[in-house]
């Protein structure tokens, strides 16, 4: 992704923003001689700067599309989990393992919940940052990288999730129709 001659003109211009901060380079009191000195940049670099601030917010947009795409399956979870309490109160079974199982369930999604704000937090700090743009950028990679890791196991939850709702399901399917067949046996 980075060529030998990107890194050198980020690590310039690393170097003139470097320079330019008040208490380090030519711009600090200790240095000040009464005249003004300007820093001019190429337009090669200034393409470059302009095309990394483009790439900072295109990371952006992905890591907000991802953190849509798992509130969307945070609430197909909990739609999931509406459809398990449903069929709990139809099958009219209240078994203490039933409602612990429905109760795990719920903190489940409630930590789910809580991991979403957690996204939607650091996504917002990261809006919210002002470093130069080499900076802004290889932290927009590193948190995109990392939503992607955490989608992908809320992902495999959701999957794991299901799975037990629908053996759950059938589990019930099973139990109503063995009480239905002892209903109609006597």
């Amino acid at each position: 992704m980075w060529t030998k001659k990107s890194s050198r003109v980020l690590s310039f211009m690393c170097a003139v923003l470097l320079l330019c901060l008040p208490s380090v380079g030519i711009c600090s009191e200790a240095q000040a001689t009464g005249r003004e000195e300007t820093v001019t940049v190429s337009m090669q670099d200034w393409n470059t700067l302009k095309a990394n601030n483009a790439a900072q917010k295109k990371a952006l947009q992905e890591s907000q599309a991802a953190l849509t795409e798992a509130r969307k399956e945070l609430t197909a979870s909990q739609t999931a989990l509406t459809e398990a309490r449903e069929l709990l109160e139809l099958s009219q079974m209240t078994s203490a393992e039933a409602q612990e199982k429905l109760l795990t369930l719920l903190k489940e999604s409630e930590l789910q919940k809580a991991e979403i704000e957690k996204l939607r937090q650091e996504l917002t700090a990261l809006k919210s940052e002002s470093l130069t743009a080499s900076d802004a950028l290889t932290k927009a990679n590193q948190y995109l990288s990392d939503t992607k890791k955490e989608i992908e196991a809320n992902e495999a939850t959701h999957r794991k999730r299901e799975n037990q709702l629908e053996r759950q399901r059938l589990l019930w399917q099973i139990v109503a129709v063995l009480i239905g067949g002892v209903a109609v046996a006597k």
